[in-house]
């Protein structure tokens, strides 16, 4: 693999990756924050989709501008992966990449759309997904109780639980990962 896409995206990157992720480029593409849940769950799970297959689950068919642009988006997003693969492989601290909204008056991190793109994943999977042993199942309590959030009009979860579910994402995220790694893959 090329030196140049194990390096980690640049802040001035990532905006241009979520600039063009929320852009109209011909259809709906997954915003940066679920994008890297959905690449987490890829990578937690020792998925072996082929480029070409979550690419389209990430952007569909979009229409870039040139060729340039099109190279350039892709890389990022295979430097994403990759960098949350090496994490991983590393065991180092995970930490899901989040926005920030404007919540009554202040500035608040928000973990749905990072959740979601997880979720996504696992669905999309869903055959790998089944053979998770069932002790292991409970990991994904607090990503999908989170991911369900935006699908409510009145969310059932105070923010005490919230903060609780967020505190577990990242020991979630580790520990799907050594569980796929001890049995081996997903395949």
């Amino acid at each position: 693999m090329s030196p140049e896409l194990n390096r980690p995206l640049s802040e001035d990157e990532l905006a241009a990756l979520d600039h063009f992720l929320l852009s109209e480029h011909g259809g709906e593409m997954m915003p940066v924050d679920e994008v890297h849940g959905y690449l987490t769950a890829l990578v937690v799970s020792h998925d072996q989709a082929s480029q070409g297959e979550w690419l389209s689950a990430i952007w569909g068919k979009p229409e870039f501008v040139d060729s340039d642009e099109q190279t350039n988006m892709t890389h990022c997003l295979l430097r994403m992966r990759n960098e949350i693969s090496m994490a991983l492989e590393a065991h180092r601290p995970y930490e899901p990449l989040v926005i920030e909204e404007e919540e009554d008056g202040e500035v608040v991190d928000a973990y749905e759309g990072w959740c979601l793109g997880f979720i996504h994943a696992v669905a999309d999977h869903q055959a790998s997904w089944d053979r998770l042993a069932k002790n292991e199942q409970e990991l994904l309590t607090p990503i999908a109780k989170i991911a369900l959030l935006l699908n409510e009009e009145e969310p059932d979860m105070d923010d005490e639980e919230y903060e609780v579910c967020i505190e577990l994402l990242p020991g979630a995220v580790a520990g799907l990962y050594a569980y796929w790694e001890a049995s081996g893959s997903s395949e």
